[in-house]
């Protein structure tokens, strides 16, 4: 399983600030040191950021049996999160993770988790769904808290949470086994169990108005599966899926990858039968192409994301998409994972297709007390589209978005990365500080 890159914050600043001063006077040939045997204890701070979720902050605790050392990268780690943001989400999780389960070629993942979104975006259904900013813009707050449904200044003010929408996930469970076929080809397999509790409507501390938001418009006129009338309370669903995916991967290096690819076909299906209260399917395809460009300081990184989805989908599921390395929260078309510029969940629907186009330029290097620190340059193009249903039936263009970032990289493998982008078509900009490649 791949590590979350959700928060690997302050790893690079904390890493370099416990090199001791005199490490620049080693000698050339270090001795061998002796494998890492037994259980380890290892800390780490999280900190992020990013335009839709605010200010990210917490702690991850890890765990790791490294057997008799001969195991690699271990025989077992436990990782224990505690993560939220100034904006109302929530990731606090357990994860097991076992690269070679019972002796044998598989890899088992666990992942539990409680996952609390309480202003997730909802715009509407497909590419045709129209964002007006000033539906919720409101400078004058104070105004709001003895009346939310109206804004001095502003006639055309719906209220602060019209495109919002509150859900809460507990549990979240997911696991997946993978195991290699022949050279680069993988195998995996899951499954993954989730009890979502939504809410349309907010009380007065969270400045909720009387009028009907997006999503209690479109439940009114009968779009949306599991949600009917005016939404009023809360309701909880129920979803379990089985999911079946076959990988390759000829990636040079997996967290900066110079060339290589790393490709997935993957299928998911829910029924009665996997604990599921709806029956619906979906079928990813994910393929990603790294190749260098004059030299490999100038690296063209291209990713191509379907995904589908057919049946009874109820509609909170209608940003998330599928594959071994999606986890959940993370998620639809526009934001920190998908689109940069473009605003969180911007788009969604039963079919949803995005493609990521980037340009890295690595400016130069510095090794400072024997650490060696890559800056890269990124130059990108993000672009999605989203169809309500498998009628394809949608008016609209695929939004899209550019900008550009930073990446300082570690040692090649804990990555930096700032990202601004803008979406010309919304006239809506991001600002991105997290960890490794958007992929």
């Amino acid at each position: 399983m791949h590590p979350n890159q959700t928060t690997w914050a302050l790893v690079l600043t904390a890493a370099l600030a416990s090199v001791p001063a005199w490490a620049e006077d080693a000698p050339e040939v270090a001795p061998v040191k002796a494998p890492r045997t037994g259980w380890g204890v290892q800390g780490l701070p999280l900190v992020n950021f990013n335009s839709d979720e605010g200010f990210g902050y917490g702690a991850r605790l890890l765990l790791v049996d490294s057997g008799d050392g001969t195991q690699a990268p271990y025989r077992h780690a436990l990782t224990a999160q505690f993560f939220q943001t100034t904006r109302g989400v929530a990731s606090h999780r357990l994860i097991l993770d076992a690269p070679r389960f019972l002796s044998s070629a598989w890899r088992l993942g666990v992942d539990v988790a409680m996952l609390n979104d309480r202003f997730s975006p909802y715009f509407g259904l497909g590419g045709a769904a129209a964002y007006e900013p000033s539906f919720t813009a409101c400078e004058d707050r104070e105004a709001l808290e003895g009346n939310p449904d109206a804004c001095p200044g502003n006639p055309d003010f719906r209220g602060l949470r019209y495109y919002s929408f509150a859900q809460r996930t507990l549990p979240s469970v997911v696991l997946n086994v993978r195991r290699p076929l022949s050279g680069p080809w993988q195998v995996a397999l899951g499954y993954r169990f989730r009890l979502t509790t939504v809410s349309a409507r907010y009380d007065a501390e969270d400045l909720g108005q009387a009028r009907d938001s997006r999503l209690v418009e479109d439940a009114r006129a009968g779009l949306l599966l599991g949600m009917e009338g005016d939404a009023a309370g809360s309701d909880t669903f129920r979803t379990a899926e089985v999911t079946a995916g076959l990988l390759l991967d000829t990636r040079d290096n997996e967290p900066a990858p110079v060339r290589g690819m790393f490709h997935e076909l993957a299928a998911r299906g829910a029924a009665e039968v996997t604990g599921s209260a709806f029956r619906y399917w979906g079928a990813t395809a994910n393929l990603r192409f790294y190749h260098p460009v004059f030299d490999e300081r100038l690296v063209a990184a291209l990713r191509l994301f379907v995904d589908v989805m057919g049946g009874d989908v109820p509609f909170f599921m209608l940003s998330s998409l599928g594959g071994v390395e999606w986890r959940d929260g993370w998620g639809g078309i526009g934001g920190v994972y998908t689109a940069r510029g473009i605003l969180k969940n911007r788009l969604q629907g039963q079919v949803k297709a995005l493609a990521n186009g980037e340009l890295r330029w690595k400016v130069f290097s510095v090794a400072p007390w024997q650490q060696r620190l890559d800056f890269t340059l990124i130059a990108f193009l993000d672009a999605g589209q989203a169809w309500a249903d498998l009628r394809f039936l949608d008016g609209g263009v695929p939004r899209y978005a550019g900008g550009g970032g930073l990446r300082i990289a570690w040692q090649d493998n804990f990555i930096l990365r700032l990202d601004y982008g803008v979406s010309p078509r919304d006239g809506t900009t991001g600002f991105y500080f997290d960890f490794n490649h958007l992929f």
